[in-house]
């Protein structure tokens, strides 16, 4: 880890142990359910091995993206306690929050693969147009000017 990594980490991590306490102390409803909303970003976080941690990136990114509009609702209706408890027990947004955090997991776990069949798809195409390019080749310069493969030495 090189000097500006180290130094980025320490005030990132300086930055958190000051907004943690500020917003535990002042919306604490906020950070329930922002600690509630996010575990599935935390499970992505734990259960993935890789150091660059993607799995977080990707399902915590889509789980934020449910979770926003929940926390506006919240701010909106004024941080209550009546306000919280409506959307902690409201199935629908739970089905948001962690349907978002779902698709994170599928977009997750199927960019590989859809990745990996572009490539082929497109390395086919490429070898197509390359043995088109030498069947013209062959016609007008003639069959000597493909090299003998190396089995036949």
């Amino acid at each position: 880890m090189n000097r500006g990594q180290k130094k980025k980490t320490s005030s990132v991590a300086l930055l958190a142990w000051i907004i943690v306490p500020v917003l535990m102390v002042f919306a604490w409803k906020v950070a329930i359910l922002v600690t509630l909303g996010m575990l599935p970003t935390l499970v992505a976080l734990v259960i993935d091995r890789r150091p660059e941690k993607y799995a977080a990136y990707c399902v915590g990114g889509f789980n934020l993206c449910g979770l926003v509009p929940w926390v506006v609702k919240l701010f909106v209706d004024g941080q209550t306690g009546l306000a919280l408890q409506h959307i902690m027990t409201n199935p629908f947004s739970w089905l948001v929050i962690y349907g978002a955090a779902a698709m994170g997991w599928l977009v997750f776990s199927w960019t590989p693969e859809l990745v990996l069949r572009m490539t082929a798809f497109r390395d086919r195409q490429e070898i197509s147009s390359l043995q088109k390019r030498q069947e013209t080749l062959v016609e007008e310069w003639g069959p000597d000017i493909i090299p003998p493969r190396a089995e036949e030495f």
